[in-house]
């Protein structure tokens, strides 16, 4: 398995942005267009508000979301409107139609989604969970790229697949808050967390503000 290079900042958010930037520009070299899937949540709010503001090819860019909850484009739980609102109109994001049944929606996002991604920037929670892939959770694969999940709380969800997810070029976790040290912890010392499970094929990197026991 691919390692992880960590890098801890006491405000990570601008190293990561300016890394990203950085890490765009080869892809763009060799292909036209490059194609990454983001974190939901509010850790990398704050993040996409950063990137909104680069100046970019934003023609050549396309994003996608990691994972979604089965709830309405609109809600305030909308992980789509969370990051439409924060990245901007010039960001070329696509979108799980949650207007649809769960499988068709999980079927029709597939098909939305390239071959593979470059990119694949990813949240990690407290119990070590990232995109909608859970410990002790069932995944229920409807093609090899998207799945159906439930979190904790009852909701579904909808996520990249742990083999999709690993089929990126690179791979970059992004956490924050000392609530997740023991998850950042058993991601660099063993492998069984959700989040330790997915590596990119190339590369991965964790973006963090947590000082861990263990390097």
């Amino acid at each position: 398995m691919v390692p992880l290079k960590l890098y801890v900042f006491q405000t990570p958010e601008r190293p990561l942005k300016r890394f990203l930037v950085r890490l765009i520009k080869p892809f763009l070299s060799k292909e036209k267009v490059c194609h990454i899937a983001l974190a939901g949540g509010k850790t990398p709010i704050e993040l996409y508000r950063e990137l909104s503001r680069e100046r970019l090819p934003w023609d050549r860019l396309r994003f996608y979301l990691s994972d979604e909850r089965y709830v309405d484009i609109n809600s305030d739980l909308s992980n789509y409107k969370a990051l439409r609102e924060s990245l901007g109109s010039r960001a070329k994001l696509s979108f799980f139609k949650t207007e649809m049944d769960i499988e068709e929606c999980a079927m029709d996002y597939s098909f939305q989604l390239p071959e593979r991604l470059h990119i694949a920037l990813l949240g990690v929670g407290e119990d070590g969970h990232t995109a909608s892939l859970f410990p002790n959770v069932e995944c229920r694969e409807v093609s090899q790229k998207v799945c159906i999940s439930r979190s904790h709380d009852g909701l579904l969800r909808l996520s990249l697949s742990y083999s999709y997810l690993s089929s990126s070029c690179v791979v970059i976790f992004f956490l924050k808050g000392e609530g997740k040290k023991e998850a950042l912890e058993s991601m660099l010392t063993e492998e069984r967390l959700p989040a330790g499970m997915v590596r990119g094929s190339l590369r991965t990197y964790i973006f963090t503000n947590i000082n861990p026991r263990t390097i």
